[in-house]
């Protein structure tokens, strides 16, 4: 894994119209290449602007001392769609993502934009279509498909066109758990085989679990930063602004309260259950 920073965010401050408080103000941050960061926050904290920034679909307020750096290239007017083939995107509902009859036309689609040749193509999305499991649905409508289904296919769509990052904006959160978590797995296996660097902005603690780097965002501006374990044992900071805390976390903090020291290597469930256990063996 390169350990330089594929994303660099500097002082972005952005305002929409007809609104005072900026839905960001004056943050900044980087995120590592080949590395996968969660975003977390509730309603409004500026998660899904960030994403839009990065794309270049909005523009920051103070665009003369603000920067954007994708891959190594300053987002400008010049540059934005050079960027725009770096970064793909998994919306919430992917069936405002389908343009094509079917699950290859669907998938080809972004290779047609882009100019790639046919022959190119006949190659490229069959290879896609079975990285998600959707072989059997290469010639099935979109609109027949299951929710779960319908974001294999969106995404097999981002990987045919090879962006060097994949975000999910809250791709997961119209799934059933057995849906989120078969595409949950689909991202792990495309990030190690494509070598991609992974947003995701969600809601989900278990998703959010799986980053290497967790962001916190609150009314626009950026509360913390670190690794989940970091930021996830911050109990009373994500209950002050009203996130989820992994039940875990929880527990340790009510056996910590009890006088009872849990190590701060104990960052799972399974290793909670395991210390608890080793515990219990030596009274």
């Amino acid at each position: 894994m390169a350990t330089d920073s594929i994303i660099k965010i500097k002082n972005v401050t952005f305002t929409y119209q007809d609104t005072k408080q900026p839905a960001i103000d004056h943050i900044s941050f980087e995120i590592k290449r080949g590395t996968w960061t969660s975003i977390i926050g509730h309603n409004g904290s500026g998660k899904s602007t960030i994403i839009r920034l990065i794309n270049g679909l909005l523009v920051p307020d103070n665009s003369d001392e603000a920067s954007i750096e994708v891959d190594g290239e300053k987002l400008t007017d010049d540059s934005v769609w050079d960027i725009r083939n770096k970064v793909g995107i998994v919306f919430q509902n992917p069936d405002n993502q389908f343009v094509g009859a079917t699950v290859a036309d669907d998938v080809a689609f972004g290779l047609e934009n882009r100019g790639v040749p046919r022959e190119k193509m006949l190659k490229i999305v069959p290879k896609a279509i079975n990285a998600v499991g959707m072989t059997d649905y290469t010639n099935s409508e979109p609109a027949s498909l299951s929710g779960g289904q319908k974001q294999r296919v969106a995404i097999a769509g981002i990987i045919a066109i090879k962006p060097k990052i994949i975000i999910l904006d809250e791709a997961t959160s119209m799934l059933d758990p057995e849906g989120r978590n078969k595409i949950l797995q689909i991202v792990r296996q495309m990030k190690q085989e494509y070598d991609l660097t992974v947003i995701s902005i969600t809601h989900d603690i278990d998703e959010a679990s799986l980053a290497d780097q967790v962001i916190v965002m609150n009314d626009g501006k950026l509360v913390e930063q670190g690794t989940s374990s970091e930021i996830f044992s911050q109990t009373k900071l994500l209950k002050k602004l009203g996130l989820d805390v992994p039940f875990f976390e929880q527990i340790k903090d009510e056996l910590l309260e009890q006088g009872i020291n849990i190590p701060s290597t104990v960052n799972s469930e399974k290793e909670l259950i395991n210390f608890l256990c080793q515990l219990n063996s030596s009274k």
